[in-house]
């Protein structure tokens, strides 16, 4: 059995890599974005490399991430593991926010416009902040970590590795949820996914009028209550 979150999902890379791994609905912007665990697995790449290459990220360093429910979140949550730091509710070394710029890291922020594709912001962003989208694309879609985590590294706060995979229940199914999947209330359902071989359709914003319709298009076995 893996013994760390990377080792988890490379696993799931393995055992199904081209079946949809997170479906992404904003319904105020209208953006749909499906990501297998291979596309999924080039994403947290190229930003593990952008993490360690540009900003020095290193083993026991914390990352924050400032997102609303978004796909990205759970790039950089994989991408922060991968590079043997950790998530945190509070003050990170690094962090990743959206457009209003509300988390700061300590040493080095970095903003996402949250536009489809992760594309660059279209308007200048505060002195200081990074734009992930400028520069992501620039780092291979292959990452080696000079030093990979272990089974009791720190993943999330006081959780290791071990705790967060031990805590997860798999889950096997297609399920729908709208809270975030990098907060304390949301990891163990990505954890539990990864683990289980089953699929997200992560909706923000959600139009109840656009439900039924949507459990039905995208064949959702389970809607997850919002905590």
């Amino acid at each position: 059995m893996a013994g760390t979150l990377p080792e988890l999902f490379s696993a799931a890379v393995r055992r199904d890599g081209a079946s949809p791994f997170l479906t992404y609905y904003d319904d105020v912007s209208g953006e749909r974005i499906e990501l297998s665990a291979v596309t999924t697995a080039n994403w947290v790449a190229k930003t593990a490399n952008l993490l360690v290459d540009e900003y020095d990220l290193e083993s026991g360093e914390t990352v924050a991430i400032g997102l609303p429910p978004h796909w990205l979140g759970v790039v950089w949550a994989l991408s922060t593991w991968s590079a043997g730091a950790s998530l945190t509710t509070g003050a990170g070394d690094l962090a990743i926010v959206g457009p209003d710029f509300g988390t700061r890291g300590g040493r080095e922020t970095i903003a996402s416009a949250l536009l489809p594709l992760g594309g660059r912001f279209r308007e200048p962003i505060p002195a200081g902040v990074h734009d992930y989208g400028a520069e992501v694309y620039n780092h291979p879609d292959v990452f080696v970590p000079f030093d990979a985590p272990a089974a009791d590294s720190p993943a999330y706060g006081e959780s290791t590795h071990a705790d967060l995979i031990a805590a997860a229940k798999p889950i096997a199914e297609r399920v729908l949820t709208t809270t975030s999947l990098v907060t304390p209330d949301g990891v163990g359902t990505l954890v539990g996914v990864i683990a289980g071989g089953g699929s997200i359709v992560l909706c923000r914003n959600l139009d109840e009028a656009k439900l039924d319709r949507r459990i039905a298009d995208e064949k959702v076995d389970r809607v997850l209550e919002e905590n």
